[in-house]
């Protein structure tokens, strides 16, 4: 691994410590990038998954509660979180874990450093679209405020939702798409076959 500029090495630590413990290593580990707006069901999915065959999720949201006190979703968080996630993945990666990568991912440019990484450990890529109709995010992220749910970590609101909307960039990647309002038992049994094959 190249030298790391300190201050992402101790981001990188912090983060790490953070998704302790870890589960067992595989043989080929993979990596599982989630796509999706705030609100979509990609960490409803992504601990689904985890549950049922061992792989590190990392939460962005978690992650960002990690370095920042009270999380806004800047570009400034955004340019700190990910390249210590970066090299989180890396460590990870060269141990032997599959990784979920639970972020929105919405950009191209926001996937392509995973893509780059995953090449680098030979480690293949699942990518996964998740997506609800506009009234069952909306629900989400109110209930987020009134009623939260102990492993929901998002701080996202409407207005985040809303900012972000226009950000999403078509997947022109082989992928799934999960409409996470319907059963994603079917979408659980195929990322954990791809995991495991």
């Amino acid at each position: 691994m190249p030298e790391i500029h300190p201050l992402r090495r101790r981001d990188a630590d912090r983060l790490q410590a953070s998704v302790k413990p870890l589960p067992r290593t595989v043989k080929r580990p993979a990596v599982v990038v989630m796509v999706g707006l705030p609100g979509s069901g990609k960490s409803y999915l992504a601990r689904a998954v985890a549950k049922r065959t061992p792989a590190v999720v990392l939460d962005s949201d978690a992650l960002r509660g990690v370095l920042f006190a009270q999380p806004k979703h800047t570009k400034r968080e955004h340019a700190r979180l990910f390249p210590a996630l970066h090299v989180l993945m890396e460590r990870l990666l060269e141990r032997g874990h599959s990784i979920i990568v639970d972020a929105t991912n919405l950009k191209e440019a926001s996937r392509r450093p995973y893509y780059k990484i995953a090449e680098k450990y030979g480690a293949p890529v699942i990518l996964v679209r998740t997506w609800a109709s506009w009234p069952v995010i909306r629900e989400r992220l109110l209930s987020r405020i009134d009623a939260p749910h102990p492993d929901d970590r998002s701080t996202a609101t409407v207005e985040v939702y809303q900012a972000m909307r226009s950000d999403a960039e078509r997947l022109r990647k082989k992928h799934l798409s999960v409409d996470t309002s319907r059963d994603i038992t079917p979408a659980v049994d195929k990322i954990v076959s791809l995991l495991q094959s």
